[in-house]
This record gives structure tokens, C-alpha cells and sequence, in this order.
């Protein structure tokens, strides 16, 4: 019996050590759904880690070279065979390659081992070779399939669904290199009935303007989105959510360079059609030396943004002064068409007598349902400005005939009376001291008659009705109902480096932060799992209260600023957390069936 303990005693060092070396030569083992899928599916990449230990990190990072991952779940299992238990932890993956070809899952360092890489292989099965699940997908559309240089391609991305509760749609961002890309309003909302199936759809429309001429690639469009299915979880009450995504390919669209016609043309103006209007302020075939009209221009594009219509008025006519006010600009959408409008208005000043030329106005422009060039004038107009009748009135007029010498020796012409009459006159002084003795003493007889019949009959009333205002705001504002008094009292305590005082504010903003007004001690604190990192510091202060022996150590330990830095960092998480989830509420997709 002896001789067996003491070989099991030799033995068990032996055993334990085999164990640990088998732990870490094999404790990670990675998996994907399937190796082998069509360009805008999604698979599942699952890192499988045995007898997991406390502190593992799992850094997905350099997933993201080639893929996008759009969730992360965990699932943990214990399996018994022949007594021998075993136990392990699942980290499921969803990943989205990125491109087509041969992709490389690389490895991943989890502490101390490291994964082995996956290949997988992505095709392509055509524009809808991931639509054949009909619950969601997505449709591209366009207007035309050749556009001119910087003329307008009116692009639109329609998402169908029959699923309810879609929550934070979001889309590829259009980014196409050398264009000017424009959402067409706000995305747009409605249902459509599709061989017997009722859709919703959610609509967005862009307009885009190629700059140069070429081959333009319109990238491909992935949909990403979360869908509840009604269920929640009963221990946290969050409604449960699965990630959804939708894919299409992108397609290419010609661009032509201006046509030979065109190229020497002063603008160039790819539009559907282009309107002047005129208009003048006042009757121009009447005007005079010195007079002035108003001239008002617009010009209206179908197919360009107001920002890039040139300037067309004249900036200089003989024998006016023309005086132009800032061009007024706008831009609307009329039936999912951009329109542009320029409207130039210019002040006109004769400075001369006779016939004055007004030159015509002539734009050229490219209209793009007829693939020709066209003109729209405004003809030139004539006006005859005449001469100003009379003379100016003048108190002495001396002929022009008169040379400067006879002007000087000119006596002056004086009214006497008028100097008499000036003479005479006297400057009437009104007193006013009698006027504010009336005002002030009628602002004192308003003031005694409202006291008199407002206030003494009332006096207690509105001495209740203070106090009761004057109680409720020092309640709404005291550190008890109030957590920005709260921190702020926090703050003040730190600084003041009062361990008692710091240790009741910590208590009280502490119950503020997790909202559950349970908080009364520090140790419910260090019992709160939300917020570990105030754990450390609690201890401290503790210490630092009831040790006596490590007292001074725990004081030097404790630095206020930290802890005043660390309350701020909670408090910008949870107001950024609070506003997320406020956007998210706010831009999620309504639901199909309304119940």
C-alpha cells in the first residue's frame, strides 16, 4: 500500500505536466460554413478555444484587410465521455468578403497560440447571384446607359423586403472618382405589390455628374441591417436582433467627350432645355439722362445645377453705368431631374442723350433628347434716351456767355426781410420738470394700486406659492435628484481632497450613473459590475478611511485627478451610447405589417 501512494505521489507531477503541455500544443481549432461562395454572400468563420481561461483576447483586426465583419457571438458547451469532461467556447464570426478570387483568412494571435489560415474561394454568379433569398434585395437602376461629360446620370438603389423591424440601414457610400455625386431629397418609402407579394421598399436617389470622358464604374452596392423577430431576452430585455445583407453589382456607364460641334462653343451646357426670361422695372422707351431700370435675367437649366451656370449678362454698355447685384442661385428636383437657375439683376444709368444699343444675349447649349446644339437669345433692344427738360433752380443764374472775371465782380443778390425776419425770431425754451413730476408720481400711484389691491390681499397665497417654487427647484437641483450637482459636488470634493466628503459624492453620483437608486455604501459599489474601473479607486479611499496601518500608503496611492478624469470618461461614454442609440431609433426602417 505504501509502495502504491509513492509511486502515485511520482506520478502526479508527471500527469499534470503532460496535461499543461497538451493545453497549450493544442487549445484553438478555426472552421468556416463553407469555402466556397458567390460574390455578395456572407459566411461564417467559428474559433473554437478549449479549456479557455481567464483573460483571453481576441483581436479580429486583421480581418478587416478583406473582409468586413458584421457580427460577433459566443456560444460555450461542456460534453462528458466516459468521465472525461470537456469544455470548450465557440467565437462565431460573420464575415463579408470584400472581392472576388482567392481570400486568405489569415491568422490570429489569441494570447500565447496562433490560428492557421483559411483559403476561401469567392465567385461570381451574376448581378443577383445573392438574391435568391426574395425576403430582402436590392435593385439598381438608370437613366440612360451613355451620358456626355458632365451631363447628368440619374442613378437610384431600391431595397425590397417583406421581413419587419429593419433596424440601422445602412448602404455603400457612392464614391465614384472624378464625378459630382447629389442625393435627390430624403430616401423614400412605400410598398409595391410584385407577382402577389407585397414589398416595402426603401428608395434612394443620387444624381451624378462624370467629369471626365471614359469608362465610369458605379461600384457595387451592399445593404447591411439588423432584423428582430419579435422575441427578447429575459434576463437583459433586449429585443433579439440578426444581422441581414444585401448585395449587388455595380455596372459601368460610357462617357462621351464633347461633340466636334461643340468643343469650341464659350459654354458647354448638356441640358434637356434651357429658357432667359427678361423683365425691366420701368417703361425703358421713356427713360431720361439720369434716370434708372432694373433689368432682370434668369436663366433655367433642366439637367444642371444652378452652381454651374456661367455668367451671361454684359458687363460694360456705351453711354450707361451698369451697376450688377450678386447672382441669386438655386437648385430644385422636379421629378427626380435636377433644375438650375441663375438670376442676374443689373441697375442701368443713362449718362448720355440718343439711341443706345442693348446687346442681345446669346447662350449655346447641348440638348440631350435631340443630340443637337441649340441657342436661346434674348434679341437686342434699342432705347432713346432723352434730354432733361428745363434748368435746375438756382438762387442767382448767371449766363455761361460770362467769363469768370465778370462773374467774381457780380454783386450778390440779399434778401433783407428774410435776414429781418431771422433776426426777430425767438427761440421758445419749454420747461419740463413739471413733466417728470407728473410721470413719477403717476408711476408711484400704478405702483401703490397694484400692491394695494393685487399683492396685500394675496400676500399669503404668494408667499405659499414662492416657497413651494423655491422648494422645488433647490429638490429638482440638489445632488439627490440631480447628476450633474452630483459630479460637480464630486469634482469639488476631489479637489479639496476631502476623503469623507469625496467618499459621499462618489456614493451619490455613482447611484446617478447606474440609474438604479440602489447605491447607499461603497461596497455596493465594488458589488457593480458596469463600471469596474471605479473598483480601485473605491479601495483606495476605503483604505485610506479604516487602515490604520496603511493609511499614509493608501493616501499616496489615491490621485483625485485620476478619479476626477475617470467620472468624466464614464460620463462621455454614456452620453455618446444614449445618442447613438437615440439615432438609431430615429433612422430605423418602419415596419411592413402594422399591427
Amino acid at each position: 500500500m505504501v509502495i502504491k501512494l509513492i509511486r502515485l505521489f511520482l506520478l502526479l507531477p508527471l500527469v499534470i505536466f503532460c496535461s499543461f503541455a497538451g493545453a497549450q500544443d493544442q487549445i484553438l481549432e478555426v472552421s468556416v460554413d463553407r469555402s466556397e461562395l458567390a460574390r455578395g454572400e456572407t459566411l461564417t468563420y467559428t474559433i473554437r478555444v478549449y479549456d479557455q481561461r481567464q483573460g483571453m483576447q481576441l483581436d479580429l483586426t486583421p480581418l478587416t484587410d478583406e473582409f468586413d465583419v458584421l457580427g460577433t457571438r459566443t456560444s460555450s458547451q461542456i460534453r462528458s465521455i466516459n468521465g472525461t469532461v470537456e469544455s470548450w467556447t465557440d467565437y462565431i464570426v460573420t464575415l463579408f468578403p470584400l472581392a472576388e478570387g482567392e481570400l486568405t483568412i489569415p491568422s490570429l494571435e489569441i494570447n500565447d497560440a496562433v490560428t492557421n489560415p483559411i483559403i476561401i474561394s469567392v465567385v461570381n454568379e451574376g448581378p443577383r447571384s445573392n438574391q435568391s433569398n426574395e425576403e430582402l434585395f436590392l435593385e439598381i437602376e438608370l437613366n440612360k446607359e451613355t451620358v456626355y461629360v458632365q451631363e447628368q446620370l440619374l442613378f437610384t438603389i431600391r431595397l425590397y423586403y417583406t421581413i419587419n423591424g429593419i433596424r440601422n440601414p445602412q448602404f455603400t457610400e457612392l464614391e465614384i472618382p472624378d464625378t459630382v455625386i447629389q442625393l435627390i431629397g430624403s430616401p423614400n418609402q412605400y410598398e409595391k405589390l410584385i407577382d402577389g407579394v407585397r414589398y416595402g421598399v426603401y428608395e434612394k436617389r443620387y444624381v451624378v455628374f462624370p467629369q471626365r470622358s471614359g469608362s465610369l464604374e458605379i461600384p457595387d452596392i451592399l445593404f447591411r441591417g439588423e432584423v428582430t423577430d419579435g422575441s427578447s431576452n429575459f434576463v437583459f430585455r433586449n429585443l433579439n436582433t440578426r444581422r441581414v445583407t444585401a448585395f449587388i453589382e455595380g455596372i459601368s456607364i460610357q462617357v462621351d467627350e464633347r461633340p466636334e460641334i461643340a468643343r469650341d462653343t464659350q459654354f458647354w451646357l448638356p441640358v434637356a432645355n434651357l429658357t432667359l426670361e427678361e423683365s425691366w422695372s420701368a417703361d425703358i422707351s421713356a427713360l431720361k439722362v439720369g434716370d434708372s431700370a432694373v433689368r432682370t435675367i434668369t436663366m433655367v437649366a433642366d439637367g444642371l445645377d444652378g452652381a454651374v451656370l456661367p455668367p451671361f449678362s454684359p458687363t460694360e454698355i456705351e453711354s450707361l453705368n451698369l451697376y450688377a447685384d450678386p447672382p441669386d442661385i438655386q437648385r430644385t428636383f422636379v421629378d427626380g431631374s435636377i433644375v438650375g437657375s441663375r438670376v442676374e439683376t443689373m441697375t442701368l444709368v443713362p449718362t448720355l442723350a440718343g439711341s443706345i444699343e442693348i446687346p442681345e444675349i446669346s447662350v449655346p447649349w447641348w440638348n440631350i433628347n435631340t443630340d443637337l446644339q441649340e441657342r436661346t437669345v434674348i434679341p437686342a433692344v434699342y432705347i432713346n434716351i432723352a434730354t432733361v427738360e428745363g434748368e435746375v433752380p438756382s438762387e442767382q443764374s448767371v449766363s455761361s456767355t460770362v467769363d469768370i472775371e465778370t462773374l467774381l465782380e457780380t454783386t450778390p443778390i440779399v434778401d433783407q426781410e428774410m435776414i429781418d425776419a431771422q433776426a426777430e425770431a425767438q427761440i421758445i425754451a419749454v420747461n419740463t420738470i413739471w413733466l417728470n413730476y407728473l410721470i413719477a408720481l403717476a408711476f408711484v400711484i400704478v405702483i401703490a394700486s397694484i400692491y394695494r389691491l393685487v399683492i396685500r390681499p394675496n400676500k399669503q397665497a404668494i408667499n405659499t406659492f414662492i416657497n413651494a417654487q423655491r422648494e422645488r427647484i433647490g429638490e429638482k437641483y440638489s445632488p439627490e435628484n440631480n447628476e450633474t450637482v452630483a459630479y460637480r459636488q464630486l469634482v469639488h470634493a476631489c479637489r479639496g481632497k476631502d476623503l469623507n466628503r469625496i467618499r459621499e459624492t462618489l456614493i451619490q453620483w455613482s447611484d446617478h450613473y447606474l440609474g438604479k437608486h440602489t447605491l447607499s455604501t461603497m461596497e455596493d459599489i465594488l458589488r457593480q459590475t458596469e463600471t469596474p474601473e471605479l473598483h480601485k479607486h473605491v479601495v483606495h479611499i476605503q483604505t485610506a478611511l479604516f487602515s490604520t496601518n496603511s493609511r499614509r500608503h493608501s493616501e499616496l496611492d489615491f490621485n483625485p485627478q485620476i478619479l476626477i478624469g475617470l467620472i468624466a470618461s464614464l460620463r462621455r461614454s454614456k452620453r455618446k451610447k444614449q445618442t447613438h442609440a437615440k439615432r438609431e431609433e430615429r433612422f430605423a426602417l418602419p415596419p411592413l405589417y402594422r399591427t
